[in-house]
């Protein structure tokens, strides 16, 4: 198959039908979230996620506006804490709709919306829709997304990250309205919840923008993100206030729950050197924030393929920024992580497993690129 055919006569992969089919793999995995017979209930599912929007939405429905919690530890600040999504729109879902059932739903939906947001990015990039929909089932299919699902907030920034780098890369390139609609896109996941993610999300696209060239694309970059900072204000003010009055400091430690050295295996083969947890889940000794972050074999080799024989700027500059994102995973063992705790905003990042964000939504693009066999545009 030649990605050099137009989109026209590409094969039947088009947005539609791959909606549909990933869409019909999500509810054939849980019909019974979608029919209300039971709900999500694992980990920080139902020790923070489901009381923090039960919260939310009892404040909701008295007309306040909750920035202080004072169920939990005895009163902390809901609004400034950023993952309470007091202020992210999507959350109207499971405000308005039977609590139980719409939450747990919500989720599924960031994860559909998530892989398709994937498939189009790759589609645009590649121009060959089996590629892209290859991209999409693996990216909303991987580790790190299932294991999100106990996460409004983290599914929520996960599944955004792809509409605000295509968002952004085509603002840059074209200017006038375009610029607007990715300072939505990236509003819109800046009041997500997930600070972490939203930060490596604009590394991305940063590095995308790059990749591309010129001084122009540069100066709109930094229009978006002024834009961004200015429509998220409301959610960015409180908890930069917070922060600024946190002990979250420079001083966590780079071993403090950081990919084992062993961990790269787990891309690949996602039960080595796994221990089952307390609940019977298995997870990586030393650290829990995720229990798997498995992309396959096959994903993992036409990523490398790419690398070797598209030979492209925007290849080369994703491959080495996902090679990063594990070496800073790795904590104080990638020997990275220490000098990069002192930059600025990720001196905060307090778990370096985080950084994994990266190789999960650079290397299915990556091997949607080997898969069209087209160089990188």
């Amino acid at each position: 198959m030649s990605g050099k055919n137009n989109l026209s006569t590409a094969d039947w992969l088009t947005p539609r039908r791959f909606a549909l089919l990933l869409s019909a793999l999500i509810l054939a995995c849980w019909p019974q979230v979608f029919l209300g017979l039971e709900t999500f209930v694992y980990r920080d599912y139902g020790y923070f996620s489901y009381p923090l929007a039960k919260y939310f939405r009892e404040s909701f429905w008295r007309g306040e506006v909750p920035l202080w919690n004072p169920l939990s530890y005895c009163g902390i600040p809901f609004l400034a804490q950023w993952n309470s999504q007091t202020l992210y729109p999507p959350a109207l879902f499971y405000l308005l709709l039977p609590f139980t059932w719409a939450l747990g739903v919500f989720c599924l939906l960031h994860m559909f919306f998530g892989g398709l947001g994937m498939y189009l990015l790759a589609r645009r990039w590649t121009e060959n829709s089996f590629a892209a929909a290859f991209a999409g089932l693996v990216f909303a299919g991987s580790g790190l997304m299932l294991n999100s699902l106990m996460w409004s907030s983290t599914i929520a920034s996960l599944a955004w990250m792809p509409w605000v780098v295509s968002r952004v890369e085509i603002a840059t390139r074209t200017g006038g309205r375009q610029l607007i609609v990715a300072a939505l896109c990236g509003a819109v996941q800046m009041l997500s919840g997930t600070p972490e993610v939203i930060a490596l999300t604009w590394v991305i696209a940063g590095v995308v923008v790059l990749s591309g060239g010129g001084v122009k694309p540069l100066v709109c970059l930094a229009g978006i993100v002024l834009l961004v900072a200015a429509l998220a204000a409301v959610q960015l003010l409180p908890f930069l206030d917070l922060l600024a009055h946190s002990h979250r400091t420079n001083q966590f430690r780079g071993d403090t729950w950081a990919m084992p050295l062993t961990g790269p295996v787990n891309f690949f083969a996602p039960l080595i050197r796994l221990h089952p947890g307390y609940h019977g889940v298995y997870c990586q000794p030393g650290q829990q924030w995720t229990a798997s972050y498995y992309l396959g074999g096959p994903t993992l080799v036409l990523a490398a393929v790419a690398v070797f024989r598209l030979r492209q700027r925007r290849v080369w500059l994703l491959a080495a920024l996902a090679v990063l994102g594990v070496a800073l995973a790795l904590g104080n063992a990638g020997k990275i992580y220490a000098l990069a705790a002192h930059l600025p905003g990720l001196s905060v990042m307090r778990y370096p497993i985080k950084f994994v964000v990266l190789p999960i939504f650079i290397v299915p693009l990556l091997a949607a690129y080997a898969l069209a066999g087209v160089p990188a545009g």
